[in-house]
């Protein structure tokens, strides 16, 4: 399965979100839009003519995101979204957990094309490999009650040493096993090299700035040093 490039965008006008993703355009397979930062958004309008495939993600502040809304509202906007074209929607583990059950988000997604992306974030630490493959396996079955075949689990952790990084590298070493279509992250200066290893374990899609100073989130390699080491390891 190729790797797809992903470039997140953090725009804070629909103006701004618009020539981002031109450029994107230019540099990677997809962009990643924050909804929560634009703040005269019309999500029609944003994904009208959109010039490469798009993932829409909705993040609260525990998920380093803007948005002060409740769970419902998150869900309405990535329902909007898919509604008006998004290839990808990232819905957070916890709004299936804590808010709503799958019978509820099946109404919502059922007749929609888009792929769902599930995700789970620990921006404190890194479980263990038993603790994140039970959590993986949860999300997929979770993923496939929702919208069969169409789930991508999203796992990101804190790397606190390089052992959690190799941790999290052995998770998508495992789910490449199980056929378990993932994103697989180690977030920090120390988990770097989970970006580089596993998309090529089964990886789907990676997320890498222009720039340094357009990082989502912390240890994020930029798109030339991810084509760069990717080189590398082709050759």
């Amino acid at each position: 399965m190729k790797i797809k490039l992903c470039i997140p965008i953090q725009a804070k006008t629909m103006k701004e979100a618009k020539k981002a993703m031109v450029l994107a355009k230019k540099h990677a397979d997809m962009a990643e839009i924050w909804l929560d930062y634009i703040k005269d958004l019309d999500i029609a309008e944003l994904l009208k003519n959109k010039p490469l495939p798009v993932i829409c993600v909705c993040k609260k502040p525990n998920e380093m995101g803007c948005f002060k809304g409740s769970d419902k509202e998150v869900l309405k906007l990535l329902t909007e979204s898919s509604k008006n074209g998004a290839e990808y929607i990232d819905l957070p583990l916890d709004i299936c957990d804590l808010r709503f059950g799958i019978s509820d988000l099946k109404s919502q997604f059922t007749n929609q094309k888009s792929k769902i992306i599930l995700s789970y974030h620990n921006f404190k630490k890194t479980p263990s490999l038993s603790v994140l493959l039970k959590k993986a396996k949860e999300m997929k079955k979770k993923g496939a009650d929702l919208r069969a075949g169409a789930c991508i689990v999203k796992i990101s952790v804190m790397a606190k040493t390089y052992a959690d990084t190799i941790q999290a590298i052995s998770l998508a070493k495992h789910l490449q096993a199980e056929k378990i279509p993932h994103i697989i992250i180690a977030m920090g200066k120390k988990g770097a090299l989970s970006r580089i290893l596993t998309p090529t374990l089964g990886g789907t899609i990676m997320f890498a700035p222009i720039s340094k100073s357009k990082s989502s989130a912390p240890g994020q390699l930029t798109v030339g040093e991810l084509k760069e080491a990717w080189g590398l390891l082709q050759d």
